[in-house]
């Protein structure tokens, strides 16, 4: 990596992964390696920027890696407590509110999700409460045995949010239940739920020594985290004008966001085309995007930081370049294809994810069936199945952007890549060394040794396989084995992407690749295709999850067993608590979740639009996506997809010096069609934001932005996230009853939350 100032210890970026540390003399007579000097050489460098005796130049950020030095800090006390009372009690406690609170809400006609910001200041809270509450004297010493730190807070936070989550294994669990009349026993259940999440923890596991440890993977959306850890338990509380900011934001924010989000929803998107003209649909299409599924939002203005969020802050300035190229090509392709009325679009509506009949009416997925099987007879009765042209466009760019991660990574990060992959040769003799200061202070714990990621890896599949045979899933061992091998190959791209740059606008566009592989080796079942896809995307996706608390615990330096122990500990607690409140809500409420519309308390909408998905692409596929289908270029996208990235190489092998290596044609890709769905007017603020704080203020106010930005990131999504799950409870719902704000100019029910004609559907 390149030396941003002179006084910051090189750090190789483009080989991060390298030769042997030289050992030197030091004064004393004591070896010491090249690793340690740049530790300590760190360490005088992150007490003048504390200090305020950094230059401007010393302050500025000029690769993006840079923010993991000179925002963050090494400091560590490896004789802080990290196990005790409080973890256990207040991860075991808020892992078991996550989770019921996840799956009860997985059930009703609201979503509400438990963030991990949200979690985390309420653990600061209870856990200074504890330390305050409890005598640390006598017995009470085991207990109490220190003022509440940061080690403790981070294991409790890393336990909850592995548990704060509906397991993508419960949806498949669900639908078997209500709609295949498959009830899958407990202890069956709940090794499904287990099983497909530790094959992502098994993929971490060996994929850490190469996507958490090196300088150039620094994780960017875990800095923000990482920062308000360390300036919670490091800085001297409210003296600290970081700590006083937070707060203030923080308080600010929480009571800002009653305003765009209940009284005056109009805030939530701004648009003077829909102000002037709200009966015309071509206005909302191209400019609305207030509701969900209404328009792409074009210069479109939110003032509603729950749809904006603090991405625009903390993500590199280079990926937000890379998503803004996308999203204008976005506006043009879903236009063209809408107005040039491609795939008969505009006998459909502009947005929408549903699967239509030849007359535009919904398509009746479930009559295609005979005992959970294709039946091609029912087809011909029924006729061909369409999706909206938008709709279509995007499983295209999303399987174009698949392709071209596949060249883009192996191109970029070969350097990488190449001896990750040869410390898997057993003969080979060449250690692993990674230079980095946050890893240098990390070899004082005890390191996991790889055997145990191959032994969870072995127990994992071995339980996929009993599970997917055990649960009558249609989906044979060797397909399994496919989609698993897959899906290992796809963490390492996307979590390399993820790692480096902060893309993972990925977890979509995978379910559907994945559904789309499985169709084509188990055509005909949706209940296998349902199983492809949980063996697939699910553990992809917790891989990632995991590699990004890896880091966090590495920033904050806490012990790698500890973390992998708390991810653990938080999936089983979750996969338990997942299984007995999916079990308690279906048997009380049967009816209401198979019926279309619910009641007011309960909603099957999310197990119908799985099952939905599930048949569409199980059932339907090769009629839709095979050679004489009308989507027929959507599989084929997948292999132009590898071409894509050989512009940008061409043109950076003729000009190395233009920058043409920071574009990255899998993120341009992703966003080509990533309007299609949902609300759509934050992408202006987050685009004029983004550039203000990754640009202008990173260049021409460089201590503002190394101390200030991430703890501002930080604030505004904690405060709009807790503020976001009172409402939830208190007006929108949640709870039983909604309570409405009063109709009126700026909460207009009749019209799209913008003032535009309201969506199609």
């Amino acid at each position: 990596m390149t030396d941003a100032v002179h006084s910051l210890p090189e750090i190789d970026e483009k080989h991060s992964v390298s030769d042997d540390s030289i050992e030197k003399k030091g004064v004393d007579g004591v070896e010491v390696t090249d690793d340690a000097i740049m530790a300590k050489e760190v360490e005088e460098f992150e007490e003048r920027l504390q200090n305020d005796e950094a230059t401007e130049d010393e302050y500025r950020v000029q690769e993006a890696y840079e923010v993991a030095i000179k925002v963050l800090s090494t400091r560590d006390d490896p004789e802080l407590p990290s196990l005790t009372f409080r973890t256990f009690f207040l991860g075991l406690g808020f892992s078991a509110f996550g989770a019921v609170l996840a799956q009860i809400y997985y059930f009703k006609p609201q979503t509400l999700l438990v963030s991990q910001l949200f979690l985390l200041v309420l653990a600061y809270w209870f856990g200074n409460a504890l330390a305050m509450a409890i005598p640390s004297k006598g017995l009470f010493r085991w207990l109490n045995p220190s003022p509440f730190n940061i080690k403790e807070h981070v294991a409790i936070i890393i336990m909850a949010s592995s548990a704060a989550v509906s397991a993508t294994a419960i949806q498949v669990i669900s639908v078997q239940d209500l709609y295949y009349n498959n009830k899958l026993n407990a202890g069956l259940a709940i090794f499904t739920l287990i099983g497909s999440q530790l094959l992502g923890y098994g993929y971490a596991g060996l994929l850490q020594d190469m996507l958490v440890k090196p300088t150039k993977c620094f994780w960017p959306y875990t800095i923000s985290t990482a920062n308000l850890f360390q300036a919670l338990h490091y800085d001297n509380q409210m003296t600290s004008k970081r700590v006083r900011l937070f707060w203030t934001i923080f308080v600010v924010v929480f009571c800002w966001e009653i305003v765009p989000q209940w009284i005056f929803p109009l805030l939530t998107g701004v648009s003077i085309f829909c102000l002037a003209n709200n009966h015309s649909t071509v206005f909302r299409n191209i400019f609305g995007g207030g509701s969900n599924n209404e328009g792409v939002g074009l210069l479109s203005w939110s003032f509603d930081w729950n749809l904006i969020t603090s991405e625009c802050l903390y993500n590199p300035l280079w990926l937000q370049i890379n998503q803004d190229i996308g999203t204008f090509f976005c506006y043009i392709l879903m236009a063209g294809v809408y107005y040039g009325n491609l795939w008969r679009a505009k006998d459909f509506p502009f947005m929408s994810q549903a699967i239509f009949a030849e007359d535009g009416s919904q398509y009746n997925q479930t009559a295609l069936l005979t005992n959970g099987r294709f039946d091609e007879k029912k087809y011909e009765q029924l006729g061909p199945a369409f999706f909206s042209a938008t709709n279509a466009l995007y499983l295209m760019t999303s399987n174009l952007s698949l392709g071209a991660t596949f060249t883009h990574v192996f191109y970029w990060h070969w350097q990488d890549i190449k001896p990750f992959l040869k410390t898997f040769n057993p003969w080979n003799k060449t250690p692993l060394e990674v230079h980095d200061a946050h890893n240098e202070k990390m070899k004082v714990y005890k390191q996991i040794p790889r055997w145990w990621y191959f032994v969870l890896l072995a127990v994992a599949y071995a339980i996929a396989q009993a599970t997917n045979y055990g649960g009558h899933s249609g989906l044979p061992w060797w397909a399994v084995t496919v989609i698993l091998l897959i899906s290992l190959v796809m963490s390492m791209l996307f979590a390399t992407l993820a790692a480096t740059i902060g893309f993972k606008e990925f977890n979509s566009s995978a379910n559907g690749f994945y559904q789309m592989i499985t169709a084509y080796m188990v055509p005909g079942q949706p209940v296998a295709n349902m199983y492809g896809a949980l063996y697939g995307q699910h553990p992809q996706g917790q891989c990632i999850l995991m590699l990004s608390d890896l880091k966090l615990g590495h920033y904050v330096k806490l012990a790698p067993r500890v973390t992998f122990s708390m991810q653990i500990l938080g999936t089983v607690v979750g996969a338990i608590l997942n299984y007995v409140m999916m079990v308690t809500i279906i048997d009380a409420n049967r009816d209401a979740l198979l019926s279309i519309s619910g009641t007011r308390l309960w909603s099957g909408q999310n197990a119908q639009s799985y099952n939905s998905n599930a048949i569409s692409w199980g059932a339907l596929g090769p009629e839709m996506f095979g050679i004489n289908g009308v989507y027929h270029m959507v599989p084929l996208c997948l292999v132009i997809g590898l071409f894509t990235p050989l512009p940008f190489i061409l043109a950076y092998k003729l000009w190395p010096k233009a920058g043409f290596h920071n574009f990255s044609a899998p993120i341009i890709l992703q966003y080509s069609a990533y309007l299609s769905v949902g609300v759509n007017t934050q992408i202006w603020p987050s685009m004029v934001i983004g550039i203000f704080s990754q640009w202008w203020v990173r260049t021409r106010y460089p201590r503002w932005f190394t101390k200030y930005n991430y703890i501002v990131a930080a604030a505004l999504d904690g405060g709009t996230q807790v503020i976001s799950f009172i409402l939830n409870f208190a007006v929108f719902g949640a709870s039983g009853t909604p309570h409405n704000f009063p109709v009126w100019w700026g909460n207009d029910t009749s019209l799209s939350a913008d003032r535009c004609a309201a969506p199609d559907n």
